[in-house]
């Protein structure tokens, strides 16, 4: 692999890419929910609908490529439009680094996995040169949804193998965001983002 072709890749997605150790872990910026919020050119909750791996013409890469179908576009979805499925929904295909092409295996520690017919909320950046998004801050940037004993959805943050460096340059290990429901953490981020669909408090309504 070209490391200095993964450095500026990543780098483009907002990943800020420190080191990689392909044994260990990968070192990247720590961003916290509302980085990602301000700092992504979409936010998305979408449901997996297809994931595939190839070796890209002309170099020795390994790229995966995941579609998506958008449930809800919390930020700039339609911007990232490439086509609908048969349902009518919007579908985002997202590329990253890593993946398996007959007996060649490429993994890069802290990479979000995505599984097929899974729902995810991921924050994605801008179009790269192909014309795909990346996720950003590798698994900082993924939160799977999950559904509870009671029936409501959840959602929770994987980080495995992945390393942190704050704006002091202080390297910790990553901690998974604890698990909160899907709507207040949606609609979180879209009253940090002062988006259509927030909570709306009427300030002439006393409450206690």
């Amino acid at each position: 692999m070209n490391r200095a072709r993964w450095a500026a890749t990543l780098a483009f997605a907002g990943i800020a890419l420190l080191g990689v150790n392909l044994a260990n872990a990968t070192t990247v910026q720590k961003f916290t929910v509302s980085d990602l919020a301000k700092k992504s050119e979409t936010i998305v909750l979408a449901r997996v609908e297809d994931e595939s791996a190839r070796m890209e013409d002309g170099s020795k890469e390994i790229y995966t490529y995941i579609t998506l179908a958008v449930i809800d576009g919390v930020k700039g979805s339609k911007r990232n439009d490439n086509a609908k499925n048969p349902k009518g929904e919007e579908l985002i295909t997202i590329r990253q680094l890593g993946g398996t092409v007959g007996n060649l295996i490429s993994v890069v520690p802290g990479m979000p996995t995505f599984r097929k017919g899974e729902e995810v909320v991921v924050f994605l950046s801008a179009k790269d040169k192909a014309g795909y998004p990346w996720v950003m801050g590798l698994q900082q940037g993924k939160y799977t949804v999950t559904m509870d004993s009671d029936g409501f959805k959840q959602v929770r943050n994987d980080v495995d193998g992945l390393t942190t460096v704050d704006k002091n340059g202080l390297m910790l290990e990553a901690k998974p965001v604890a698990q909160q429901p899907l709507a207040s953490f949606l609609d979180g981020i879209k009253t940090q983002l002062d988006v259509e669909g927030k909570v709306r408090i009427n300030e002439a309504t006393p409450t206690e």
